[in-house]
Parts: C-alpha cells; structure tokens; sequence
C-alpha cells in the first residue's frame, strides 16, 4: 500500500559497498542456501519488491508481482514509534494446521470497553492456521498471543514471539521478539528498531496502513516476521535492509543524533529515504549538529539507548520460569 503523501517510484538496487574480515556471529552455521535466500530478500527490501509470506511465517521474494509500492515502516521506536517494517507483499495460501493452544476470553476488561474482543477472538483458528506452534493466554485487558516463526527456509533457530492485544481501542498491540532453537535457549531480537523503555518490537507504522486496531492478525505476525528477517540480515550480512526511520517527532537534532548512532553508511538513510544510503543523504548535515546538544535532546526524549530492554516479566515467561505477565504491568501504554 502506497503512502498517500508519496508518488510510486521506480526501485533502484542500492549497493552494498561494505567489506568484512572476519564472521559476523552466526553465519559460520548458516549453509549457503540459506544465506543466498537471506541475501535475496535483503535485496528485495533494499528495491521495495513485495514479500509473500508462507505458513509457519516463512519469508520469500514475491516473484508473482511487478508491482512495486512504497513501503509500510513504524513510528514507534521514539516510544511511540519509530522503524522499518515489512513492505508491501502479499500472503501464500494457507495450509490447514492445528488449533490454538490454552485461551479463555476473560468476562471483561479492567480497563474499560473490550470492543476488540470479538474481532481478534474469531481470528485465533486462523492465525493457528498460519502459525500452527500459536498458543493464546487470557489476561484481564486481553490477549497474549505466543507463537514461532520459522523465517527462511533452512534457518537453525527460530523466532518466538510474545505479543499482547488489549480489548481496550488506543494502545494498541505490543510484542517482544525472542531467537530460540536447540543451540540457543533465547535471546532476545535487539536493540536495532525497538521501542525505547520495553525493548518492544518497531515493525510498522499505526498511521500508515501496514496494520490497524482489530485488523488481520495473521498479518500482524507476518509483519513481525519480516522484521526479525530484517534482523537477521543485519546480524549476517552487517546492515538492515530496506526502509528505515528514525525516532519521528522528535526534535531535528535528537532525530540527527540517532541516525548517526544507529544508520550504517550503506544502509538506507533514518529519515526515510526510499532510494538514498544514509552516506549520501543526511549524514553530512547529522554531523554539523552539536553533538552535546543533540545527544542531551535524544536523552530527553526517549530516556536513552540502554532503555531498550525487555521486561524481566517478559524474559521470564519466554525462557519457561513463570506464567505470562500480566498486560498492564509490560505494557506502557496502558498506563497513561
């Protein structure tokens, strides 16, 4: 789905120019297939070709379509938002697999008005069948749903998530992102593209259509699973592919402070650029700003890089030591 503001524009390859020496953490395990298939996606979102996702959230090159659209990227990593997401891609048909694991919708939300409810409550049988490992957990203000998505093809290790649906309209779904596998317990997927102050997932934007309120939650997933691919990408080839922001609202020089500690030379430019690596866009002014300055400005308004980590609450749930936390005490929105 194109941004409204945004005319449609024709996808230009951006080239990797950055050259490594030695093996970036994990990709030694990682066969060939499995990193050319990563390198092709990456290249994918680097040229906003669409996506197609497949059951257990498997990520491929939608090759069907020509069409190529602007981007959906997140405003959410500034505690709102902020970050990439999934492009525009479309879903593979589905294969029929098991039902949702334990879940019984609460008698009401504490919160007030549980108008989602019946939205995402028809929607579980149909998200197991997209996700079959989906788990659900009731919780007094909603949802928590608990699912793994196998990524690419190949991959040794899988990505666990944990996301929360509050009933209540307005704050909206919260997730937290996990790798697990036989040679990894869990580990969490970050910091790059998560929210300030909960180490949440920044997947997409609320205000441009990626996702909405009591939308499709197979897709929610799938746009989660793109971000981890993402993730993976950086991890493996050492840059995030695709579309990017930065922490949107903020002040001009907080924004050109984050850039410069976040943005790769030769990844797209944190403002948002379709086509430009940060190189060649926003880097140059970034670097005329005061530095202090711009650095006591981020500081104001996120409360710092170091803040993005997961709740505890969170962590313990994922690793098996405890029952799921509880909605409102993780998730802060719910608590303005």
């Amino acid at each position: 789905m194109a941004r409204p503001d945004t005319p449609a524009i024709q996808a230009q390859a951006v080239r990797v120019t950055q050259t490594r020496t030695i093996p970036i953490r994990g990709e030694a395990s990682l066969g060939k297939d499995v990193r050319d298939l990563l390198h092709e996606v990456g290249t994918a979102l680097d040229q906003h070709r669409p996506l197609r996702a497949h059951v257990h959230g498997l990520i491929t090159v939608d090759k069907q379509s020509p069409v190529v659209t602007a981007t959906q990227e997140n405003g959410n990593e500034r505690q709102r938002a902020t970050g990439p997401s999934a492009r525009s891609w479309k879903r593979a048909a589905r294969r029929q697999g098991a039902a949702g694991g334990p879940w019984a919708p609460s008698t009401s939300s504490r919160l007030g008005g549980d108008v989602l409810r019946a939205p995402y409550e028809c929607q579980v049988k149909r998200l197991a069948e997209a996700y079959p490992t989906l788990q659900t957990f009731s919780d007094d203000d909603g949802m928590w749903l608990f699912a793994k998505s196998s990524i690419i093809p190949g991959l040794p290790r899988e990505a666990t998530f944990l996301i929360a649906l509050p009933y209540k309209p307005g704050p909206g779904p919260r997730a937290w992102g996990f790798w697990t596998g036989a040679a990894e317990s869990s580990r969490w997927i970050g910091p790059r593209h998560t929210n300030f102050r909960d180490g949440s997932i920044c997947a997409f934007s609320p205000n441009e259509g990626a996702w909405f309120e009591g939308g499709d939650l197979p897709t929610l997933l799938d746009l989660y699973s793109v971000w981890a691919l993402r993730h993976l990408h950086l991890e493996v080839m050492g840059r995030w592919p695709g579309k990017q922001y930065g922490i949107l609202g903020a002040d001009p020089r907080a924004e050109a402070y984050y850039r410069q500690r976040e943005c790769r030379d030769d990844e797209l430019c944190g403002c948002g650029s379709e086509t430009r690596r940060y190189a060649e866009c926003c880097k140059a002014s970034d670097l005329r700003c005061d530095f202090i300055e711009s650095a006591s400005l981020f500081l104001q308004h996120t409360g710092g890089f170091e803040t993005r980590v997961p709740p505890p609450s969170v962590v313990s749930f994922v690793q098996g030591q405890s029952a799921a936390p509880k909605m409102a005490e993780v998730h802060l929105q719910l608590l303005v």
